[in-house]
């Protein structure tokens, strides 16, 4: 039986230096399908999307929309084609209103009314059920806003077909949920979605096949009906899992931690809680409740207007990050290109940059110590 594929990528091979980022892959999504596409960190699956968006161009191989084969030589070759892509890191100006975020880059746009651009936004947002101020600047939006702004961005564009890459990775359950709502609501319109995920949870909601990636190379297709949990890890791993999460028997020691009462007019208010040894505690509440300005107020990035931060029975005075961290008091943020990361710089220097005093001297770092010591923490990591 012919098969009515919204998307054929076949034999696609794409090399970095000496680096193989994809071999001779294939990926082939039907009309009206969400297709699943699995696979480990580094896989290649971020790669193949890129040369779908046109970000790269293939090395070998051919891509063909609707049964006609494309060459994509920019992004906007394949927004012609009415592919968008939501990144995993958004493609956002943060300096920039949600209505100019849209229309950025669009032929007329610079011409276009902001009044007419809105009421065109609220009409995309009112059949999707997504909540966006066009007015908004993105700098000042959560991550789950963020998203929904790409969402409206490529639907704007005109897509059907979607790209969504790691979509679910720093979003809340309630979040996923209506995650969940608006693809199946553009599957059943006709769109045509490739869901790359990490999580199980994801392609079992929503997908009926799902491709695995490992190492550079394709690996199979299934109809996610027909395979297991197990199957599928050890297709994407290369080798037989026993456990997936080993219980592990931690003892709960004593207090090391505790916050009492803290609080920041318009964000937060009397929050206590407190951390034992071995132990790990989850904070969880809807978006706007708080959380991340809690972590914030803790470190030091924000000030809190009154309670106490206790570390093994002693009160710190947290002033600014550095504070915290002489304490041994880390954070991880919400946000890690932004607020965790400086892109252009390397592994080595990104992993010491809390640290640097220790490799310096005399203004100058000692690059190899660096070096060696990033080293060092990142095998810890990997065990």
């Amino acid at each position: 039986m012919e098969q009515n594929f919204a998307i054929e990528m076949k034999n696609i091979s794409k090399t970095f230096g000496s680096l193989k980022a994809n071999d001779s892959v294939e990926l082939s999504v039907r009309k009206g399908e969400v297709h699943a596409l699995l696979g480990e960190n580094g896989a290649g699956k971020s790669t193949l999307m890129n040369m779908l968006s046109g970000i790269y161009t293939p090395d070998t191989g051919t891509i063909k929309i609707d049964g006609e084969e494309v060459h994509f030589s920019s992004p906007k070759d394949s927004i012609k084609m009415r592919i968008g892509m939501i990144h995993q890191h958004f493609k956002l100006v943060d300096v920039m209103t949600a209505k100019e975020n849209v229309v950025i880059g669009q032929p007329g746009s610079f011409f276009m009314h902001g009044k007419v651009l809105s009421e065109k936004i609220k009409e995309l947002s009112d059949k999707y059920g997504l909540d966006i101020e066009p007015d908004k600047k993105v700098d000042d939006m959560s991550v789950g806003e963020k998203q929904t702004l790409e969402i409206i961005k490529v639907l704007y564009r005109g897509a059907n077909i979607l790209i969504m890459d790691e979509p679910t990775a720093a979003l809340s359950k309630r979040e996923c949920e209506e995650l969940y709502r608006i693809t199946e609501q553009l599957r059943d319109e006709g769109c045509s979605i490739i869901f790359i995920s990490h999580r199980f949870e994801d392609m079992y909601r929503l997908a009926t096949r799902v491709t695995v990636f490992r190492d550079s190379q394709y690996i199979g297709t299934w109809n996610v009906d027909e395979i297991s949990n197990e199957v599928l890890i050890s297709k994407m791993v290369g080798r037989e899992i026993s456990q997936i999460y080993p219980k592990q028997e931690v003892e709960r020691g004593e207090e090391i931690f505790r916050v009492e009462g803290l609080s920041k007019t318009g964000y937060y208010k009397d929050v206590s809680f407190s951390l034992h040894k071995g132990e790990i505690l989850a904070m969880t509440g809807l978006v706007g409740a708080g959380r991340t300005e809690v972590c914030q107020g803790i470190m030091g990035i924000e000030r809190h207007d009154k309670g106490k931060v206790i570390l093994e029975g002693k009160t710190l005075s947290i002033k600014h990050p550095s504070d915290a961290m002489k304490a041994g008091i880390g954070y991880l943020p919400e946000d890690r290109q932004k607020q965790g990361l400086i892109l252009d710089w390397g592994l080595g220097q990104n992993v010491t940059l809390s640290t640097l005093e220790k490799f310096t001297k005399f203004t100058v770092i000692n690059r190899k110590a660096e070096r060696e010591r990033s080293k060092e923490l990142l095998e810890k990591v990997k065990k």
